[in-house]
């Protein structure tokens, strides 16, 4: 009867026990949940770290490399001013060279009027002095003039001779001018082969995200201003500073091989010149004296390419005219990094000197550079 009795309970208890089985797995499986999505949660985290981590690695390689560049730039500096005095020194000797010329085309169109009367005295000078029956006075007086006529002959043949022997010397000097000059250019060309070849090799590494999001605003606000005017692309592009910072004293520096041509303020046909001109040697490589990141690098306008460097503090670096561009929109530069180079040498015109224009900006507004650019700084 008991056993019964117990069989029914168990019965009668049943689902109730069945129920609270699962119950019980269902009170523990709630916990097991939140540590699951609590181990997802740092993943995440690790994953901004690890991008955060990437894009500094990217920017510290970038700058790196800027300043390897830079290195390299200042090495080729030296072989770039050897060419660029040697192009000098062969345009100073060419332009000699065409003075001593006209000075021997007058010299001897001077002895040529000459002849013809010292030919005839050396033939017949009793002759010549009877033609004309003269008091005794006027005819010593006459004696004297062909006297001084045949010194005066004598000193232009003199002339002539030196003449020649300058323009002789001159053609010497050409040629072996040419000749260092061409020396000097090969070198030139193999060092800045190397360059370009670095340049090129780290120039994917050098574009990280941030740089890329920079050219893409950059490209947007040169599509928005058309950038037709160099003052609009330089106030629309370069942000200005409440208080424009003075640039440090590390900064600066000629910014390619060569000497200024035009300075700040001279005369032009558009007014005072607002930036500075550079004569350079051949193929030179241009550098940004500022570190700053690169607003515009393009054909402009009556300029050629171009490259506006925002410096920071309301500072920007214009720098015109080069042959090639080695930057591109957004991207970052240490000071002396190459951005381009000048045209090249050209042996059919070997003094023809190319030109690099430089203006120096705060808050968009021309200022002279000229002490910045010696390397001085900028207050």
């Amino acid at each position: 009867m008991k056993l019964r009795a117990a069989l029914c309970l168990t019965l009668a208890l049943a689902p109730v026990l069945a129920g609270a089985e699962p119950a019980r797995h269902h009170k523990h499986a709630h916990p097991l949940a939140q540590a699951a999505a609590a181990a997802a949660a740092p993943s995440d985290a690790d994953a901004e770290q690890a991008a955060r981590q990437a894009q500094q690695q990217a920017t510290a390689l970038a700058t790196a490399l800027g300043q390897q560049q830079a290195q390299a730039a200042a090495a080729i500096r030296k072989i770039e001013t050897q060419t660029a005095q040697d192009a000098a020194q062969l345009a100073n000797i060419q332009a000699a060279q065409g003075d001593a010329s006209r000075h021997l085309a007058q010299a001897e169109a001077a002895l040529a009027r000459l002849l013809p009367v010292m030919q005839r005295l050396s033939t017949q000078p009793a002759s010549t002095l009877l033609t004309a029956p003269l008091p005794p006075e006027d005819a010593v007086r006459s004696v004297a003039l062909l006297q001084g006529v045949a010194a005066a002959i004598a000193t232009q043949a003199q002339a002539v001779q030196a003449q020649n022997a300058q323009l002789a010397q001159l053609i010497a000097a050409t040629t072996a001018s040419q000749a260092q000059l061409a020396d000097a250019v090969t070198r030139q060309q193999a060092a800045e082969s190397a360059l370009s070849a670095q340049i090129d090799a780290a120039r994917a590494a050098e574009q990280t995200a941030a740089d890329q999001q920079e050219a893409a605003q950059a490209q947007k606000l040169a599509a928005a201003h058309k950038l037709d005017n160099l003052n609009d692309a330089v106030n629309g592009l370069v942000p200005p500073a409440p208080t424009p910072a003075s640039l440090p004293a590390s900064s600066g520096g000629a910014p390619v091989a060569g000497n200024i041509v035009q300075a700040y303020g001279a005369a032009t046909l558009a007014g005072p010149s607002t930036g500075v001109s550079y004569g350079t040697g051949p193929g030179a490589r241009v550098t940004t004296p500022c570190a700053g990141t690169v607003m515009f690098a393009g054909a402009f306008p009556s300029y050629g390419n171009m490259v506006i460097t925002d410096c920071g503090g309301g500072t920007s670096v214009v720098l015109a005219g080069m042959d090639h561009l080695d930057v591109a929109q957004g991207q970052r530069l240490v000071k002396g990094q190459p951005i381009g180079s000048m045209r090249g040498y050209d042996p059919t015109a070997p003094t023809r000197q190319p030109r690099l224009y430089v203006e120096l900006r705060r808050n968009g507004a021309p200022v002279d550079p000229s002490s910045w650019l010696a390397g001085r700084g900028s207050g």
